[in-house]
């Protein structure tokens, strides 16, 4: 398993919260761990986040692993998560569309 992380590259507006940092990033498909979200994003807290990112709802798998006798967490959500979620967007986004275009 590949412990290294890129920022994710999209064309969204930049999130304003930490939580919506690491949430946007877990919605790319891509790992974290603590040292990604320090280097990446400086955020120094992620097992926090991931608390209150999983106390919303958003359910984020997580293993111990060992590197360089080193032990951290790796974070990331599974592909039903991500599908889940993508479903549960763009019908957000579909019922905001209808209630503009609803006839009066």
């Amino acid at each position: 398993m590949n412990t290294t992380a890129t920022a994710p590259v999209n064309n969204e507006q930049v999130p304003k919260t930490q939580i919506d940092t690491v949430r946007a990033h877990l919605m790319t498909g891509s790992s974290i761990t603590t040292w990604d979200a320090y280097r990446l994003y400086r955020i120094t807290s992620l097992a926090q986040r991931i608390h209150e990112l999983r106390k919303s709802g958003l359910v984020i798998q997580s293993e111990m692993v060992t590197h360089n006798d080193k032990r951290f967490s790796l974070y990331w959500l599974d592909e039903a998560a991500l599908l889940e979620v993508e479903h549960n967007d763009s019908n957000d986004s579909n019922d905001s569309k209808g209630a503009e275009h609803a006839p009066v």
